[in-house]
């Protein structure tokens, strides 16, 4: 039986992929219908439980071996008299710790200055990614700030008039307009950044000059459709259900269940608008470096036209550029083209003459030439050593 207390996409995903390969049959009825499926006699339980309802459910089934994928049962925030049965379950997650480190070196890479985590008080995955996180961010000597959201959420949100909603919303409001721009902004879960775009705008702030907003999961039917299109990390929820699922058949077969949850890393940043975009205090060198992470795929585009778009003369753009970033806007069209390179050459299957129209360079011999020079190797090589590592 499937007692997940949220559709998450992925995490069902490898569940399947395990049960096609074990020929399990699946109950999916409380996922599906919010329904206990209390005529269902199985032989194991994938978890993931996060409320007080998830916990009653499960409570008609104690006796039926189960593996939990979340922490939500045993965080604080759960009530005790629940707490305690979710307490020395098998349990496989994803690394909060890994994940803390990697949104954090996602901003350091980029340049940022000012990095902050939204902190909703109840995840038990922020308390976790906190010290990594903070960790990480002043190793490189910028500045941590954390957005402490949970002192304003009202308490049991999901029921509260929207006056009491209305009124957190202006503080987080207040709290992105006054904190240092620019500024990274990384959340728990993707569909608390729709908040905070939604903060940025009612602040007159822009996303990603002035805010980069990072979230978690890499949920499809979330980042994509965002105001603006939302990078996360992909936290490898599909290997979390497939590697639960293939940890309950053993515990099924008798195997004993490990004490530990068993951690899995996340496979990295998935980049889209909301952090593609280089910290620079200047409103002008950041709005011709959004131009460049959108138009670097068209061999149209060069100096004169990012100029264009960032209102500045060529002479202009070009002192600007090697005061800020220490290069040149060709050096910095080159190494995004190179950066989008090399996403499809692992990425998907594609040709390299394909790969090279498709990041806008205007022949295979250019596309050949420069990703050796700024590589070592060439297109074929780095793909098949790349995957030779995989």
């Amino acid at each position: 039986m499937l007692l997940l207390g949220t559709h998450a996409y992925s995490l069902r995903s490898g569940i399947v992929r395990y049960a096609r390969e074990a020929s399990w049959i699946l109950d999916d009825t409380y996922t599906s219908m919010g329904i206990v499926p209390v005529w269902w006699q199985g032989d194991g339980i994938l978890a993931l439980i996060t409320n007080p309802k998830d916990a009653i459910a499960q409570q008609q089934f104690s006796d039926v071996p189960l593996v939990d994928f979340s922490k939500g049962w045993i965080s604080d925030s759960m009530p005790p008299r629940y707490r305690a049965a979710g307490m020395n379950r098998p349990r496989v997650l994803y690394d909060n710790i890994m994940i803390g480190r990697m949104a954090a070196e996602h901003f350091v890479e980029r340049g940022f200055k000012h990095i902050a985590l939204l902190n909703g008080g109840n995840y038990w995955m922020e308390q976790e990614r906190i010290p990594s996180f903070r960790k990480t961010v002043e190793a490189s000597g910028a500045k941590f700030h954390e957005i402490q959201y949970y002192h304003h959420l009202p308490r049991g949100e999901h029921h509260r008039p929207l006056s009491d909603h209305s009124s957190t919303h202006k503080w987080l409001v207040k709290t992105l307009r006054d904190l240092p721009k620019p500024v990274g902004v990384a959340v728990a879960a993707d569909y608390i950044a729709i908040r905070v775009m939604r903060a940025c705008d009612d602040a007159g702030l822009s996303v990603p000059e002035q805010v980069a907003i990072l979230g978690c999961h890499n949920d499809p039917f979330i980042c994509d459709f965002t105001p603006v299109p939302l990078s996360s990390i992909d936290d490898d929820l599909e290997r979390i259900g497939y590697e639960g699922a293939k940890l309950l058949d053993q515990i099924m077969d008798g195997k004993r269940g490990p004490r530990a949850p068993i951690l899995i890393p996340p496979k990295g940043v998935v980049t889209r608008m909301s952090t593609n975009v280089l910290a620079v205090p200047d409103p002008k060198v950041a709005r011709a470096v959004r131009f460049i992470f959108e138009h670097h795929q068209e061999n149209n585009i060069g100096t004169p036209e990012v100029a264009a778009a960032a209102g500045l003369s060529r002479s202009a753009l070009d002192r600007a550029f090697y005061k800020y970033l220490g290069r040149s806007p060709a050096q910095e069209i080159l190494s995004v083209r190179i950066e989008s390179s090399k996403k499809l050459l692992l990425g998907t299957k594609l040709k390299a003459h394909e790969i090279a129209a498709q990041t806008g360079f205007s022949s295979i011999v250019h596309f050949s030439q420069a990703f050796h020079r700024i590589t070592g190797h060439r297109p074929s090589v780095y793909r098949r050593q790349s995957s030779k590592q995989d």
